[in-house]
């Protein structure tokens, strides 16, 4: 009996730390959203200033930019699904009993997997052989790296969701988080 304890209370002690790790790995949308957001200011600042002060429009700026925004954007979202702030319209949710609420609220986590799981992972990645071909057009940068911000933010959304779905379905009393 107390070999099973001590090997039980290593096997939750290693599941804590592969848990900690995924959540570090996790915390990566929005360290790479708020980067990509002041790279964006900086590069539009660089251009207002290069645009009408020394009256020399650079057209690779806009590029970039809009590259860092896609990207700032899907990852954005993916944080906002971590913290549980993604829009959505909760008028029924509000007129709901809170314990009602609750599990109306975790009874459409499951469409949201399937949305980040099917459309944003799957289909996301299946896109990426496709725009391989496509280069943007004052730098040349291959469309793949833009558009492979949907499946990352998507294998990011489902992990959060993942996590939400757990935490409701295991008593707290029992995780070991």
């Amino acid at each position: 009996m107390q070999t099973q304890v001590s090997i039980s209370h290593h096997e939750g002690k290693a599941k804590n730390k592969w848990i900690a790790v995924l959540d570090r790995i996790s915390q990566l949308d929005t360290i790479i959203a708020g980067l990509f957001l002041g790279l964006i200011v900086l590069l539009m600042s660089y251009s207002v200033v290069i645009r009408y002060v020394f009256n020399s429009p650079s057209s690779w700026v806009e590029e970039v930019c809009l590259a860092l925004f896609v990207w700032m954007t899907f990852m954005g979202a993916s944080a906002l699904m971590r913290t549980d702030e993604v829009v959505r319209i909760d008028y029924l949710v509000h007129k709901l009993p809170t314990k009602a609420a609750r599990i109306l609220d975790h009874l459409l986590r499951p469409l949201i997997v399937i949305f980040a799981l099917g459309f944003m992972v799957y289909w996301g990645w299946k896109l990426l052989p496709f725009s391989q071909v496509r280069f943007t057009p004052a730098l040349k940068i291959p469309y793949v790296y833009i558009y492979a911000a949907v499946p990352v933010s998507g294998t990011f959304m489902l992990y959060h969701q993942l996590k939400h779905l757990y935490s409701f379905f295991v008593p707290s009393s029992n995780k070991e988080v």
